[in-house]
C-alpha cells in the first residue's frame, strides 16, 4: 500500500482537530488528482457523517441541503468526463453525506470511469443505508458481473427477486450468471478444476490482467503505453480519440510530457472537438512550465545567478501568458464553471490587469472549492492595488470565514487583514491580526517586527500615545 499524500494526511490531521469542513476541503482537492483511491473515499465519508453528528445543520440548512441532493438524482453522467460528474455528486454529499440517491450517482458515475473499486464501494454504502434499495441493487450486481465477481452478482440479484419477484432482469440474471460460473471452469487432463484463464494463452491472460488494473505508476504507464502502440501499429495506425487521449494520461504518469502533448494532438487530429484532451493537453503544458520554474528555483537558492534569474523572470511570464489564453478558451467552453475563472483572475493579477481581475475572481468565489482562495486575490486586488479598504477587509473576511485551521491560507488572509489595517490607521485592529497568526506560527514573515513596531506605537495597549507619554 503506498503512503498517504499529504492532502490526505493533513486531512486527517484537520479532522483529527475537528475542522472538519478544511478536512473536507483537503480529501476533495485529493480525490480530484486519484479518484480511484477507495480509502481516502471512505475516510471522507467518515469525516462528512462526524461533522453532521457534531454540528447538525438547522431547518433552514436542511432544506437547502434537501434541494442540492435532489438536484443531483436527474444529473446525467458526463460520459466524456464522468470524473466531473463524482465530483458533482461529492458536493451534493458533502450537503448530506447520507443521501442515497448522490452516493448511487456516485457509484454509476464511478462506473463510466472504470473505476470499479470505487463505485462498488459507493453502492454498498448506499445499500449500507438503504438495504432495499432496488435500484442499488441492481447497479451493484451489474457492477460485479460486469468485473466477473459472479457469486456476489448472483446475491444482488437474487435479493432483488425477493424484493419484487417479477422484475425482468433480475429473473434473467437468476438463470444466466449460474452458466456463466459454469463456463469459467473445465474439467483438466488430470481431474483437477481449472480456471479460465488457463484456458487463454498467457499473453492473453496478462493483456486481460493489465486492462482492469489502474495504473498507478511509471511503470505500469509505460507498459500500457508499449501495448497500446503495438496495438495501434497492427491497425495501420489508427486508434479512437478515447485511446489516444488515455495514452496521453498515461504519458503523464510516467512524466513523458512531450508523448504527452503527442498523443493529446492525435486525439484532436481524430475529433477536433475533444475538450478533455483539449484541456490535458493545456495541463501538460502547464506542468512542464511549472517544473521548469522549480528547477530554477532551487537552482537559485545555491547560487545567485543574474542570467538565471532572467531566465525565471522569462518562464514566469511565459507561463501567466499561457494560463491566460488557456482559462479565456476554458471558460469559452465551460461558461458555467465558476471555479475556472479563478486562474484567470489570478492571473490577470500578475500581469496587472485589476479590473479584469477582479471581475474573474467575483465570479470564482461563488464555487465553495475557490471561495478562500478568490476572496484573497480580491483582497489583494481591492487593497493593495485599488486603495479601496473598506472593500478588500469585507472580501477578506469572508474569505477566512470558513477556515477553522490557521494554514498557510488563512495565515496569508490573516496577514493581508493585518497590513490593509495598518494602512488605514487602525493599528488596534493591526496587532489584533498579527497576534492570531503569532500564537501559531511566531516566525511567520515579520509579523514579529511589525507586532513590535505597532505596539511601541500604540504603547502596547492598542491605544495611541499621546504626546506626553511613556
Amino acid at each position: 500500500m503506498s503512503a498517504p499524500s499529504k492532502l490526505v494526511e493533513r486531512g486527517r490531521e484537520a479532522a483529527k482537530k475537528k475542522n472538519y469542513d478544511y478536512a473536507v476541503e483537503l480529501y476533495i482537492e485529493h480525490l480530484k488528482v486519484k479518484p480511484g483511491d477507495v480509502e481516502a473515499r471512505k475516510e471522507l465519508r467518515m469525516v462528512e457523517r462526524e461533522a453532521f453528528k457534531v454540528n447538525p445543520p438547522g431547518m433552514f440548512q436542511r432544506a437547502k441541503n434537501a434541494a442540492v441532493v435532489a438536484k443531483v438524482k436527474t444529473l446525467p453522467v458526463s460520459k466524456k468526463d464522468p470524473e466531473k460528474t463524482m465530483l458533482s455528486c461529492e458536493d451534493a454529499l458533502r450537503a448530506d453525506p447520507n443521501a442515497v440517491n448522490a452516493l448511487l450517482k456516485l457509484g454509476e458515475a464511478a462506473s463510466y470511469a472504470q473505476l470499479n473499486d470505487v463505485a462498488v464501494y459507493a453502492f454498498e454504502d448506499a445499500l449500507s443505508l438503504d438495504r432495499s434499495n432496488v435500484e442499488g441493487l441492481r447497479l451493484l450486481g451489474r457492477v460485479y458481473n460486469a468485473t466477473d465477481v459472479l457469486d456476489k452478482a448472483l446475491t444482488c440479484f437474487e435479493r432483488i427477486i425477493k424484493i419484487t419477484p417479477v422484475d425482468i432482469e433480475a429473473n434473467n440474471m437468476i438463470r444466466d450468471i449460474p452458466a456463466k460460473m459454469t463456463s469459467r471452469k473445465v474439467q483438466g487432463t488430470d481431474g483437477g478444476v481449472k480456471s479460465y484463464k488457463d484456458l487463454i494463452d498467457q499473453d492473453a491472460a496478462r493483456k486481460l490482467e493489465m486492462l482492469s488494473a489502474r495504473v498507478r505508476t511509471p511503470e505500469q504507464a509505460l507498459e500500457r503505453i508499449a501495448m497500446q502502440e503495438k496495438e495501434i501499429n497492427a491497425a495501420g495506425g489508427k486508434a479512437d480519440n478515447k485511446t489516444f487521449r488515455l495514452m496521453g494520461e498515461w504519458a503523464i504518469i510516467a512524466k513523458d510530457y512531450e508523448k504527452a502533448v503527442f498523443y493529446c494532438d492525435k486525439a484532436l487530429e481524430v475529433e477536433p472537438k475533444d475538450y478533455v484532451a483539449s484541456e490535458l493537453k493545456g495541463d501538460v503544458k502547464l506542468k512542464k512550465l511549472d517544473e521548469s520554474i522549480k528547477k530554477i528555483q532551487e537552482i537559485l537558492k545555491k547560487n545567485d545567478d543574474e542570467s538565471m534569474k532572467a531566465k525565471l523572470a522569462k518562464i514566469t511570464k511565459e507561463r501567466v501568458n499561457f494560463v491566460i489564453d488557456e482559462f479565456r478558451r476554458r471558460i469559452e467552453a465551460h461558461p458555467t464553471e465558476a471555479g475556472l475563472r479563478f486562474e484567470l483572475g489570478k492571473a490577470y493579477y500578475e500581469t496587472d490587469q485589476i479590473d479584469e481581475a477582479i471581475k474573474q475572481l467575483q465570479q470564482s468565489k461563488t464555487d465553495a472549492r475557490r471561495k478562500a482562495e478568490s476572496g484573497y486575490y480580491l483582497g489583494l486586488c481591492f487593497g493593495m492595488k485599488k486603495k479601496i479598504y473598506h472593500l478588500a477587509v469585507k472580501e477578506l473576511e469572508a474569505a477566512r470565514e470558513d477556515l477553522y485551521e490557521m494554514a498557510d491560507l488563512k495565515k496569508d488572509i490573516t496577514y493581508l487583514l493585518a497590513r490593509l489595517h495598518e494602512a488605514a490607521k487602525k493599528p488596534e485592529k493591526a496587532v489584533a491580526e498579527l497576534s492570531a497568526i503569532a500564537e501559531v506560527d511566531y516566525n511567520f514573515k515579520d509579523v514579529t517586527e511589525r507586532m513590535e513596531k505597532l505596539a511601541s506605537e500604540t504603547g502596547g495597549l492598542g491605544e495611541k500615545k499621546s504626546s506626553g507619554g511613556m
